[in-house]
């Protein structure tokens, strides 16, 4: 397609007005959507397809500032009650599998209690398998009190040994095959 002035003119009217590549190819005449959305790309024009103009302080930034309740943790206030100790052989799909015992013992079974909905466990071993959503926050390596570099123990740190003086730019040969040179 060729692009002139008026057809660019268009395309800019058609974005503003929030229409999609596709209604803009079509009412342009446009081999293809993409054909638009490569010239709208190439001259700096967003498009959004549908949605309002793309100004500052659109549809996305206003659904940011309404206030949401914050869902409280379902699993809270859960306990875990009577278990019906389950056997591997007996365990089905309504079952908790929350395990209980050594697996290789005799008396190794399952809860066995209702699971909750899309779950594996019962609401009361649920509470125990999962964290609330405000502990899964990820931190820095820092906060968690890691070093950026690892500590080897019994290493150059710990000894407080220094590196070897460089000969000439390059790195000096430990002593043992300086040594063995000069014998």
């Amino acid at each position: 397609m060729l692009w002139t002035a008026e057809t660019i003119e268009v395309l800019k009217r058609l974005a503003l007005e929030g229409r999609s590549a596709s209604v803009i190819a079509a009412e342009l005449g446009a081999a293809s959507r993409n054909a638009v959305i490569g010239k709208a790309n190439r001259i700096g024009i967003k498009l959004n397809g549908g949605g309002g103009a793309s100004a500052a302080g659109g549809y996305r930034a206003r659904l940011a500032t309404i206030p949401r309740p914050k869902p409280a943790w379902s699993f809270a206030d859960s306990e875990v009650g009577e278990m019906r100790r389950v056997r591997f052989e007996e365990i089905r799909e309504f079952a908790c599998r929350w395990p209980l015992g050594d697996p290789r013992s005799e008396n190794f079974a399952y809860c066995g209690l209702t699971p909750v909905k899309g779950r594996s466990y019962c609401a009361g071993h649920c509470r125990m398998a999962y964290r609330p959503p405000e502990t899964r926050t990820r931190r820095s390596p820092q906060d968690r009190g890691w070093s950026a570099r690892p500590r080897i123990p019994g290493g150059c740190d710990d000894l407080g040994e220094q590196p070897r003086p460089s000969i000439g730019g390059a790195p000096a040969a430990p002593e043992v095959i300086q040594r063995r040179a000069l014998s």
